[in-house]
């Protein structure tokens, strides 16, 4: 009797694990395409070396902290966008 209850529980378990996924996943699903990557921050818009601060003005303070952090320049986030300008112009030169 208690092989009957270990067959049928192995039979169950066999089931939902692998019969019942096969048939659930022949496109009933739809999948959400991954965020695309944040694009990089081009602070040199005219590709010269050499980023002036009226190029940096154009980017936004949060954009400014990402260009600092790929640059390896420590940059005060209390500071208001001209101060964190200042900091990397001065920085990068």
């Amino acid at each position: 009797m208690e092989y009957v209850i270990a067959i049928a529980v192995l039979v169950i378990v066999v089931y939902f694990a692998f019969l019942r996924d096969a048939s659930s996943s022949s496109g009933s699903r739809t999948t959400t395409p991954a965020p695309a990557p944040a694009p990089e921050v081009v602070a040199d818009a005219n590709n010269n070396g050499i980023t002036s601060k009226a190029e940096l003005k154009t980017l936004t303070k949060v954009q400014l902290f990402d260009f600092a952090e790929r640059r390896n320049l420590k940059v005060k986030k209390s500071g208001t966008k001209a101060q964190v300008i200042n900091e990397i112009h001065s920085q990068l030169r």
